[in-house]
């Protein structure tokens, strides 16, 4: 199971974690990155990595995406849906031939975005997209694999007809070799703690597994290690919060008013969870050899000074959080049986530890174990489906 930076804002730390051996590739994210900068970008990187077009809302020209040739706006001022019918053609050749000078490993097809999806939602989207990309691939010959984006909705998920719907529509294209899938939630916990959303995503998987797909998992948080047993392709370590759980006001052009940011937070792999540094500075006081419950690397030695001033955007804690979950992702073992059995006791002993800690300091719902029951219970639930 390979691994990909999920980039965006601050997308130096993913690169230059990805130079020291992090990760096996990117997904690049144009809001963020100039076109042209991009091309500029070494061979060996954009070689193992691919391009998230982003087109999720067509003509919101967010950060740098208007730089690329393929953003509607630049094909036509006020670009519209109505415009799809006499500019998808070339929509597709653009983004199809930026795709190709920069040579990445996956040519991706992209998706729109809706609050809620209309009913002629698939229909648009294959004829908009899907049939004039795989028509222009085919007539250029293209050797390269391709990936079609697919955003699934919580609704996706749990109503039997419409998770029928989305999976006859994706299988049904041939000329596809993978999705690169994003699962929309709008859970308000860090951590997701709903058992249906998190063991049909297992089964949907699985589903696409069976029918001989890759599958490419965006967005992801630690729920990483429980999507690992239904045996994806890839899964995605990101930075900021809103790079490990999708939302759509990331792409949308809002005018920037005050923003609070959220507590730093650092990965333990231990517990599977991250801490808000506020409870850190607790263990610190309370529980000897405190730092013992947090992995070792580089950046540890400098957060665990006294005088390392904890903050959000400081890039420690991420770069950590880079190394040591993609140590825990490689160590996972390769058969499913296997991995199963390995992550089913990950989550025992990560409980044990939030014992010790909680008999000494009380934590929130975002940085306790409470994830880690639900977790073992979907697995328990999803082996059965096996």
């Amino acid at each position: 199971m390979k691994i990909y930076h999920q980039t965006g804002f601050r997308y130096n730390w993913n690169i230059e974690s990805f130079e020291k051996g992090v990760g096996d590739g990117l997904i690049f994210s144009p809001i963020n990155i100039d076109s042209d900068k991009l091309i500029s970008f070494k061979e060996n990187v954009k070689q193992v990595s691919f391009l998230d077009p982003q087109l999720y809302l067509l003509n919101e020209a967010k950060g740098s995406l208007d730089t690329y040739p393929y953003f509607p706006g630049n094909l036509k001022p006020d670009f519209s849906t109505p415009d799809l019918d006499n500019s998808h053609n070339e929509l597709a050749k653009l983004c199809v031939d930026y795709q190709r000078e920069n040579n990445f490993e996956y040519l991706v097809i992209p998706t729109r975005y809706h609050s809620d999806n209309p009913t002629n939602y698939f229909i648009d989207s294959t004829d908009f997209f899907v049939e004039p990309f795989c028509d222009y691939l085919k007539e250029i010959k293209n050797s390269k694999k391709v990936l079609l984006s697919v955003i699934i909705k919580t609704i996706m998920l749990t109503d039997d007809e419409k998770k029928n719907e989305v999976l006859n529509w994706i299988t049904s294209h041939q000329n596809i070799d993978g999705v690169y899938i994003i699962f929309e939630n709008n859970f308000t916990s860090k951590q997701i703690k709903d058992f249906d959303y998190l063991f049909n995503v297992l089964k949907f998987i699985k589903i696409l597994k069976m029918n001989q797909l890759e599958v490419h998992i965006g967005y992801c948080n630690t729920e990483a290690l429980l999507y690992s047993i239904a045996m994806p392709d890839s899964i995605t370590i990101g930075s900021y919060e809103n790079l490990r759980s999708f939302g759509i006001k990331r792409f949308q052009d809002l005018e920037n008013g005050p923003m609070r940011g959220p507590n730093a937070r650092l990965y333990s792999s231990y517990l599977l969870q991250w801490v808000d540094y506020v409870y850190i500075q607790a263990m610190e006081k309370l529980i000897a050899n405190y730092e013992d419950f947090f992995d070792d690397s580089e950046f540890k030695p400098l957060m665990f000074k006294p005088d390392f001033k904890w903050h959000f955007a400081k890039a420690e804690p991420y770069r950590h959080y880079f190394y040591v979950f993609n140590k825990q992702i490689r160590d996972l073992p390769e058969l499913q049986s296997d991995r199963i059995f390995y992550i089913k006791e990950m989550i025992k002993e990560a409980l044990k530890l939030f014992n010790i800690i909680e008999n000494n300091v009380l934590l929130d719902n975002d940085s306790d174990g409470s994830h880690l029951s639900t977790w073992f219970n979907v697995i328990n639930a999803f082996e059965k489906e096996i």
